[in-house]
């Protein structure tokens, strides 16, 4: 099989689970305290502050994998099963504090034209911290990030074709140090994210 029908798979996978996972921000902005006066206060309806995000939210780890699946589709790919296995969880501090987990396996099995099924799988192991802050410019609930830290965080491509299998890890995609807001809404038991020119909209439920 040429060496391009094989590799492509995996640059979209990674690229897709660098938007997948934490945060682009925009690293020269300005990143308000949530707790000084340049943060929002918590609106009426509690739909986005502080006070709603706060605590500790688990995704839907499954509506990533369809996402993900649908997104290759659009390639010209023929897709024919995504599936997910592991938790991704996220847990805000009030006082500003970001802490985000994985243990997170998802699979693509994908027809090569005239050729055998390939799967291709990522993996994502252990942590990645940050401090959170509102945008207060923006015109919706937005976030940033600063002081991120992936070093105790890992991920790890693995294709299978025709019954061989390689494994290969890869360097981590600069996550909330690049450009960009995260965008969210919230309610008692739901959060909803969104990185802006991000593919991906992940859903959160409390935990």
């Amino acid at each position: 099989m040429p060496r391009t029908a094989s590799s492509l798979p995996l640059v979209l996978l990674i690229g897709a689970f660098a938007l997948v996972g934490c945060a682009a921000t925009d690293a020269d902005a300005e990143r308000p305290d949530p707790g000084s006066s340049d943060a929002p206060a918590p609106a009426a309806d509690d739909t986005s502050p502080t006070a709603c995000v706060t605590g500790q939210w688990s995704a839907d780890v499954d509506d990533l994998a369809d996402q993900l699946g649908s997104a290759l589709a659009d390639t010209g790919m023929t897709v024919i099963t995504t599936r997910a296995v592991g938790t991704q969880t996220v847990n805000f501090g009030e006082d500003g504090d970001f802490h985000f987990d994985n243990d997170l396996v998802v699979a693509v099995d994908v027809q090569i034209s005239d050729g055998p099924t390939m799967t291709v799988a990522q993996s994502h192991r252990g942590a990645t911290t940050a401090s959170w802050g509102w945008d207060a410019a923006a015109d919706r609930p937005a976030m940033l990030f600063d002081d991120y830290d992936d070093s105790g965080y890992t991920v790890e491509n693995s294709v299978s074709i025709g019954g061989v299998s390689s494994t290969t890890p890869i360097e981590i995609p600069p996550i909330v140090d690049a450009s960009g807001q995260l965008f969210v809404t919230c309610s008692d038991d739901e959060l909803v994210t969104a990185w802006e020119g991000g593919l991906f909209i992940t859903s959160w439920h409390r935990v």
